[in-house]
């Protein structure tokens, strides 16, 4: 699988990730560079890389398409920072018809930029300066830091909101990593202004929590965007952590919808395979509404992400378990061990239904599996499969090292 993530990085030498390279899914052609795509592949391909050196091809070339899509000159009216996709290799903005603007990629870009640039000053690589790197991050988090309530489009591209909480979850991360970083670059004034945003967007979160789980936005409660955002966005801070009782009752909404949803999950635990695979919301009717490889990782993820959490020292509070417990067919006492280790079991399980569905290809993965079938389906070798998967795996092996 990293094989073939790999091919989807770096097309022709010009830093673009390809979304899929595949001219003809449901939606069209997906041989574009997305900006959201892009900086999560990457930061996905530095998160599961051995070494700094084993991935620096690929990440100074991106930073050259960075450098030159944020100047690229802007046909449709908007900051070209928003624009949700450009063509392959040139760079240049797409230019039909798109759900714009979309916000969430400055933040995410830029993330992936500070992550890149802190990871190279740890080990002493000589690649880009952090001071070239910072002219691109600040360029993005300015935008951010100014813009972050304007309305936009959803992860999905298909509706619009100002509050969504994939965008705000993702968006308080890069600011708060802006900052930190600004502050290394001597930029106080900056490390500033990106602090009090941060603290304005923390200050929206709760309130998404209703009901007993995080919904997306007001109308598209139940979506597994939120699990993205659980990983995706997460500082390490206690906020809305993998072990909470949010996460768990998250888990255990969109358990209940995807299992009554799909007949491939009835006909899965009916043949005794465990699991569960997600789709992204209620109601989804594109390509026939299915389960999302991405989605379904995204879950494993979080699980492992969980069980590490509880194995170095987190405490699952009451009102956590009580949701917990029961989800991992646990018993009324809580022990941390126990816990963590059903909580990596459910992800070995996630991750056992996913293979099923995909070991014939080759691993080869695509975007969905189809709803009643259970074959893979939709744009083929989806990069942003193999990113959350292999982000999975990764987030597993951490589990087990910490033991």
């Amino acid at each position: 699988m990293r094989r073939f993530f790999l091919a989807n990085i770096n097309i022709q030498g010009s830093g673009a990730i390809v979304a899929a390279p595949d001219y003809n899914t449901p939606g069209g052609s997906y041989y574009y560079h997305w900006e959201r795509d892009g900086a999560l592949s990457m930061r996905a391909l530095l998160t599961t890389a051995s070494s700094v050196d084993e991935v620096k091809p690929q990440f100074e070339a991106y930073v050259g398409w960075v450098s030159k899509v944020q100047n690229e000159a802007d046909p449709h009216g908007q900051p070209v920072l928003t624009e949700p996709k450009y063509f392959i290799p040139n760079g240049s903005v797409y230019s039909g018809p798109w759900c714009r603007p979309q916000n969430d990629g400055p933040g995410l870009r830029a993330t992936t930029l500070i992550d890149w640039a802190n990871a190279v000053k740890a080990s002493n690589s000589s690649t880009s300066s952090n001071a070239d790197l910072w002219t691109l991050i600040h360029t993005d988090l300015d935008w951010v830091e100014a813009n972050w309530q304007q309305e936009g489009c959803d992860l999905w591209e298909e509706i619009r909101s100002d509050d969504f909480f994939w965008n705000r979850f993702t968006i308080r991360a890069a600011l708060s990593k802006g900052a930190a970083f600004a502050k290394v670059q001597g930029d106080n004034t900056r490390a500033g202004k990106y602090s009090e945003a941060a603290a304005a967007v923390a200050g929206t979160l709760n309130a998404h929590y209703d009901q007993g789980f995080i919904y997306e936005s007001t109308s598209r409660r139940k979506d597994a965007a939120v699990i993205c955002a659980l990983n995706d966005g997460y500082l390490n801070d206690g906020v809305f952590s993998p072990s909470s009782k949010e996460a768990a009752g998250t888990v255990q909404t969109l358990n209940a919808l995807f299992c009554s949803s799909y007949a491939i999950n009835q006909a899965d635990t009916k043949a005794g395979i465990p699991g569960i695979l997600y789709g992204r919301y209620e109601g989804d009717n594109y390509a026939g509404g299915n389960p999302w490889i991405l989605l379904t990782a995204a879950l494993a993820q979080l699980l492992f992400r969980g069980a590490t959490e509880l194995s170095t020292g987190s405490v699952m509070d009451s009102a956590a378990y009580a949701v917990w417990g029961p989800l991992l067919g646990l018993g009324n006492d809580y022990d941390s061990k126990t816990t963590a280790q059903a909580m990596a079991g459910a992800g070995d399980g996630v991750l056992t239904r996913l293979r099923t569905h995909v070991k014939d290809g080759g691993f080869h993965l695509n975007e969905q599996i189809d709803r009643n079938s259970g074959h893979p389906m939709a744009a083929k070798d989806l990069t942003w499969s193999y990113a959350t998967v292999l982000k999975a795996v990764h987030s597993r092996q951490q589990y087990y090292d910490s033991l």
